[in-house]
């Protein structure tokens, strides 16, 4: 990740001050699904699984090739770096930046910063061909300050590739709703898109970014979705996600432990086919008149 905060789930838009109240009257702060547990590790990995291909994709279809500069933004883990180094080659150059990099390799053909997208100016300003941040911007309560960065360390001509969640286009954990390990399934996730929406997280971000990226002065502005349903990936994540907020949704009197065990013994025995909310890639590019502007 990234910035204040980074990687899913749903809930009304949060107050501009980045929480909403808790239950004891407080605003939740900080970054739910934080890199500093296990767990973070093992979401990037079957996260990896589920959207690397897509991400690849967009990368060979943005032109990405040998001699790239490009920035992962809230890297997470490993997995797009390396695939970005790959495919720049000795000649290009790729750096890596979140605001806890302990998941990053040095040397792994990739520079690592630690760095906030949302408080630190860009790195480099206007020198990268590519920028690129992944399941980041839905986490950070100033996103157009975090947006604005980004288009600032384009080169002219240079592309913006954002990819978001949105979990309130379609809020379920099973879309199949035929029993009650599928209805329970689909209460934690609620209740794991409560907590994110707590801290400050803009469930509903994803659709807006064409727009977002037009008024953050890019062009040639498009979108794609991608929706994965079922298999032992969504499994996967969803344990680990779960497991990760398990103290969280105790704490918040969203779930009990009888539900949580249950939840995970059937997924555990492939009861369920579990899913994600879509992931809404946006990519625009920037002009040669652009004047990036940190507002």
């Amino acid at each position: 990740m990234t910035s204040s905060p980074r990687p899913p789930h749903i809930g009304d838009p949060p107050d501009p001050t980045g929480g909403t109240p808790a239950l004891g009257g407080e605003p939740a702060r900080g970054y739910l699904l934080d890199n500093a547990r296990t767990e973070a590790g093992e979401r990037f990995v079957w996260l990896a699984e589920l959207f690397d291909g897509v991400t690849r994709g967009h990368f060979d279809r943005l032109g990405v090739g040998a001699g790239s500069r490009c920035w992962e933004v809230g890297a997470g883990g490993r997995s797009v770096p390396e695939a970005l180094a790959a495919a720049v080659g000795p000649t290009g150059y790729v750096l890596a930046t979140d605001i806890d990099p302990s998941w990053l390799e040095a040397g792994g053909g990739y520079e690592v910063r630690r760095h906030d997208v949302a408080a630190d100016p860009p790195p480099e300003p206007g020198t990268f061909d590519l920028v690129h941040a992944r399941l980041v911007l839905v986490h950070v309560p100033d996103r157009a300050r975090a947006l604005a960065t980004m288009a600032a360390a384009l080169r002219p001509g240079g592309w913006l590739l954002v990819e978001d969640a949105d979990t309130a286009l379609q809020p379920l954990a099973c879309l199949d709703d035929s029993g009650p390990a599928q209805r329970r399934a689909n209460r934690l996730r609620d209740a794991v898109r409560e907590l994110l929406a707590r801290r400050g997280a803009d469930l509903r971000y994803g659709r807006t970014l064409p727009r977002a990226l037009r008024e953050a002065g890019l062009v040639d502005v498009a979108a794609s979705g991608s929706f994965p349903v079922g298999g032992p990936a969504c499994d996967r994540l969803e344990a680990a996600t779960i497991r990760h907020v398990r103290g969280e949704l105790l704490a918040a009197g969203l779930a009990d432990d009888a539900e949580i065990d249950a939840h995970l013994a059937a997924i555990q025995a492939g009861e369920l086919d579990l899913t994600l909310a879509p992931l809404i890639s946006a990519w625009g590019r920037r002009p040669a008149e652009y004047p990036p502007a940190l507002g």
